[in-house]
């Protein structure tokens, strides 16, 4: 075949010089990767009767791979699920100064409306405590998303649970990757042990 087959690999492995004890290998192989999993299978000439033959049967392994599998994810979103720290589209912690002189922790969320305005909020971590502020910010992005049907709309817990371990670790960093700042270390504890 002149055009290479989409996902369909050819193996062709003699014994060598340096290998000698190589067992000869000839056939295809499909590779099909999903939500970060790949799939594969190896269709051996020998077994399938020849180079076409096994080719075939590789093809019909690869058309009925993709129709069961999800479609591939969207690279906008996996270019941006790469990029988040978070878990969550969309999601993200930051310690910002509100004009004071003292960086406070944020749990901040954007999404796109229909008509591709990006709109944004913040919850602030002194004022709801961590876990209720990534709560919070949850809810409201699972509910801008269903609203505008912009992208896959996660369950609020399912967010939660993904993006809360991870904006802890951020938060007990600190703003400079020191530590907690002494004016957050006693409060937001408190109230999280009491919300748990």
């Amino acid at each position: 075949m002149s055009d290479k087959p989409k996902n369909i690999f050819r193996i062709d492995i003699e014994p060598t010089a340096d290998n000698p004890d190589r067992h000869p290998t000839h056939g295809w192989q499909v590779r099909i990767k999903r939500q970060k999993k790949q799939h594969t299978k190896y269709f051996s000439d020998k077994r399938y009767g020849g180079k076409e033959e096994a080719l075939e049967e590789a093809i019909a392994h690869r058309d009925e791979l993709i129709e069961e599998l999800p479609d591939p994810m969207d690279p906008v979103r996996r270019s941006a699920e790469a990029r988040s720290k978070t878990g969550v589209i969309g999601l993200n912690f930051c310690w910002k100064d509100d004009g004071s002189g003292t960086s406070k922790p944020y749990v901040q969320l954007s999404w796109l409306e229909g008509d591709g305005t990006r709109r944004s909020a913040a919850y602030s971590v002194r004022k709801w405590n961590l876990r209720r502020a990534v709560w919070k910010a949850c809810v409201r992005l699972h509910k801008a998303r269903a609203e505008h049907q912009t992208g896959e709309v996660e369950e609020v817990n399912e967010m939660f649970q993904t993006a809360y371990p991870n904006i802890r670790e951020q938060y007990n960093a600190g703003p400079d990757g020191e530590g907690l700042p002494e004016s957050d270390q006693a409060a937001p504890e408190s109230a999280e042990a009491a919300a748990a």
